[in-house]
């Protein structure tokens, strides 16, 4: 007597990857016991609809949208809008202006990388790193 398996794959959803991060990728998986069959990427899964709201705005009052984009390193986006009005609008920045674009830019980058390396080790348990990040 043979018996007939029946072969079933489960859906899951992968996403929002932590609670901090509000959910900016979503992956829809299919697997079959351990082994991902499928996977179909949601981009764009919180998405606030921020260019249509530049529409509406003046160049100069971008700026704060860009701050909202990115949290945890908004010059980041900052730097790139300023960077692309500055190319439309022919205009040139002092090199001190410049420099010190940079510079704030890359402490944001940074201070956003030790709040990513406090939260995972806040999911393991580790609270101190957290605070010392």
């Amino acid at each position: 007597m043979t018996a007939e398996v029946k072969k079933q794959t489960l859906n899951l959803n992968m996403g929002p990857q932590h609670p901090a991060t509000h959910g900016v990728l979503r992956v829809e998986l299919e697997l079959d016991g351990e082994t991902v069959v499928k996977a179909t990427p949601h981009i764009g899964y919180l998405h606030t609809g921020i260019e249509k709201t530049y529409e509406s705005k003046l160049y100069y009052k971008g700026i704060p949208l860009t701050d909202r984009m990115d949290y945890l390193a908004p010059m980041s986006n900052n730097l790139g809008y300023c960077l692309a009005v500055e190319k439309l609008l022919d205009i040139e920045v002092p090199e001190k202006v410049k420099f010190a674009r940079v510079c704030l830019t890359e402490l944001t980058r940074v201070i956003s990388h030790l709040v990513w390396v406090g939260t995972h080790a806040l999911d393991i348990g580790a609270m101190s790193m957290l605070l010392y990040a």
